[in-house]
């Protein structure tokens, strides 16, 4: 992390006197919020693949499945649709699936180009926040954590659609102020976005995201959750109307070189071992 000359500011005098997990933190909230950020894109810059559960319910999707990234883009395995254990026909689709993407060449091409799309937009939107907004300190610290508001920065002029819904947003924001990492973000729309006076379309006040991060080694932190719900039509813009809760679990490490017929195999196991603790229980 970069030194910040701001990071002396002295304690407010209450503070002084108060139990050390009442007192408000030293640092201003805008250099605070610019260093997580600086913190978060540093961590997405480097090398870590992982292992997990996820459950997500998508409009009419809701599906419960393995997954296991790799240098080729996330490869996954399909467990329950849902609430319900795959029949023998959805098992058979999802091994053939698998053996396409393992064994024909550029079957992942389509899977890793939507994925660094994917990580694309939200760098941006990451890199954006400490300009985007203004942020404040909304009470003392808890422990390590503290908690701040943001607001839509007037001095900030969104260049993108991206960048002008992102704008219109208030909300908080739960970070880890000693390691100075990204816990919680909650947000919603605190106006409606209009394109081309509306011409181009719109997305609709009141729309929530939520971004939820755990931290998973010494130096790594992954998003556990991430729930949208927007509604508008903007006719350039496909990705803006969603509805959508993705929740992800039990990370594990997986080797930086790892293939995906190894992936697979990993996979495999792990929808075995479910499917037998399953059977020990009784449950479908």
């Amino acid at each position: 992390m970069h030194p910040s000359a701001s990071f002396v500011v002295a304690l407010l005098g209450f503070g002084l006197l108060a139990p050390a997990q009442d007192r408000m933190p030293v640092q201003p909230a805008q250099q605070l919020v610019a260093d997580v950020i600086y913190n978060e894109l540093n961590d997405r810059g480097c090398d870590s693949l992982w292992q997990y559960g996820v459950l997500r319910v998508s409009g009419s999707q809701n599906v419960d499945r393995e997954q296991v990234e790799t240098s080729d883009g996330p490869i996954f395995r399909l467990v329950k649709d849902h609430g319900n254990s795959l029949d023998a026909g959805q098992r058979r689709r999802e091994e053939l699936r698998l053996e396409e993407l393992v064994e024909k060449p550029g079957a992942m091409a389509h899977i890793q180009q939507e994925h660094l799309k994917d990580e694309a937009r939200m760098r941006r939107a990451i890199e954006l926040l400490p300009r985007a907004f203004l942020f404040e300190y909304t009470g003392p610290s808890e422990g390590v954590q503290v908690r701040l508001s943001f607001r839509p920065n007037p001095a900030f002029t969104p260049a993108s659609y991206e960048a002008r819904i992102l704008h219109a947003l208030g909300g908080t924001l739960v970070v880890n102020q000693r390691l100075k990492r990204l816990i919680e973000i909650d947000g919603h729309l605190i106006e409606r976005v209009d394109f081309g006076y509306g011409l181009l379309g719109h997305v609709e006040k009141g729309g929530t995201f939520e971004i939820r991060r755990e931290q998973v080694s010494e130096t790594h932190w992954k998003t556990n959750l991430v729930e949208v719900h927007i509604q508008g039509k903007v006719l350039l813009f496909k990705n803006v109307t969603k509805d959508q809760r993705e929740s992800r679990s039990d990370f594990r490490p997986v080797p930086q070189d790892i293939s995906l017929a190894e992936a697979k195999v990993l996979l495999d196991q792990a929808v075995g071992t479910r499917e037998e603790a399953l059977l020990g229980s009784g449950r479908p």
